[in-house]
């Protein structure tokens, strides 16, 4: 009889993950090139919907960026050191989230080729100028981040400034994107002045709640280990991020339909009670209030906190969608026949129906598998080799 160590299970999971990662970035890519050859008709964008699943895909990995990142600096900065097992950890998925979310840009410029003339000629009036801008700044911030805490030992005065000019990026980076979208008159629901609290509360909720999953499942299959502290820590934090989370959604839901003004009341009956009510009454059941009570359970099991944890990324995600959509999906001519979609045969219709296409999925299929590379290369390089011989008790030279 053959008896399989565990070493070798280990070695046939690593495998199967690299094959993966590969066999999905393959498939993207060749999404990737079929549309840039076919041009955007091939996905299922229209006249009415113009931002579609990598949009969805860009704010979501935008607000998974910085959460993470704002927990840890802020601790530094407070001069707490409960998470530093994790802090290398969470800016290597920091790192991953804005390195991709700037990459889900291009499938959905239609021409990405052109892309360069955004640097050659900025406008500087033009909100996806400051957030192209935010973005690369956020991203050198973070590579230089990781620079400075994988050093032996880490230098507490650069460490100090590194959060000190991170903590205000990673809120400019959420304002900015929100910005994107608030400054746009034509579409009420958008433009609210909630919309940038908004966008960073649930990016702290998503990104600690990265942190969480990520740091469970690196324990499972390498020698990484997270004091018990750190998860009753991220678990408090988590509790009073979903909390203000939900009291920032209950406003502006309340406000709205209380206040009854026609333009917003009707976006917001799309939510409610019309094509999007699914996935809004899943993002509050089992998105917010279904994870919040597993962290407010009397439960000390590990798995809890990261279950939670998964249930409110799955939530923030369906909220990037019921943003984005509960918009567009109310047209800006309401008057009949409507406006054409603008793909071949389709009749003029007053409101658009959106189903990305399979080529949005697989690009989506990439872009998912670029941050897991990544995010696995990271852990690799930077968090595993200081996580032996007890050299992640993160101490700092003077």
């Amino acid at each position: 009889m053959i008896t399989t160590t565990p070493t070798k299970h280990r070695s046939t999971a690593w495998t199967i993950w690299i094959v993966l990662l590969a066999a999905g970035l393959l498939a993207g890519f060749g999404c990737f090139v079929y549309q840039w050859s076919q041009g955007l008709g091939v996905t299922g964008l229209s006249n009415t919907i113009t931002w579609g699943l990598y949009i969805v895909a860009f704010m979501f990995l935008i607000g998974i960026s910085a959460g993470g990142l704002i927990v840890v600096a802020g601790a530094e900065l407070a001069d707490s050191h409960r998470f530093a097992h994790v802090n290398r950890l969470a800016v290597v998925c920091s790192v991953a989230a804005v390195a991709t979310a700037a990459g889900t840009i291009l499938p959905d410029l239609g021409r990405p080729q052109r892309a360069w003339k955004m640097l050659a000629q900025p406008h500087v009036t033009s909100p996806l100028v400051w957030d192209m801008v935010v973005l690369a700044t956020y991203l050198v911030i973070g590579i230089v981040d990781l620079w400075i805490l994988t050093r032996t030992p880490v230098p507490a005065k650069p460490l100090r400034i590194m959060a000190i000019v991170s903590l205000p990026v990673a809120i400019i980076v959420h304002s900015v994107t929100a910005w994107i979208f608030g400054l746009l008159v034509a579409r009420p629901f958008w433009n609210t002045p909630l919309l940038a609290p908004l966008f960073i509360s649930s990016a702290l909720v998503s990104g600690t709640a990265l942190v969480v999953c990520t740091a469970f499942v690196t324990e499972r299959v390498t020698e990484y280990r997270v004091g018990d502290e750190v998860y009753a820590g991220l678990r408090r934090l988590l509790v009073w991020f979903v909390a203000a989370d939900m009291f920032l959604l209950f406003t502006e839901v309340m406000t709205t339909f209380v206040s009854g003004g026609p333009d917003h009341r009707t976006q917001l009956d799309i939510l409610l009670t019309g094509r999007l009510s699914p996935v809004f009454w899943s993002e509050i059941t089992f998105g917010a209030l279904v994870p919040f009570a597993l962290l407010l359970s009397r439960s000390k099991r590990r798995a809890t906190v990261a279950v939670a944890g998964t249930l409110l990324i799955l939530g923030v995600a369906a909220k990037r969608i019921n943003i984005l959509f509960a918009a567009e999906f109310n047209p800006l001519i309401g008057l009949a026949p409507g406006i054409p979609g603008g793909r071949p045969g389709q009749e003029f219709r007053p409101d658009e129906i959106y189903l990305p296409s399979w080529v949005e999925i697989g690009v989506l299929i990439g872009i998912t598998s670029f941050f897991l590379s990544i995010v696995t290369l990271g852990v690799q390089r930077a968090v595993l080799p200081h996580a032996r011989h007890g050299r992640d008790t993160m101490t700092v030279s003077h």
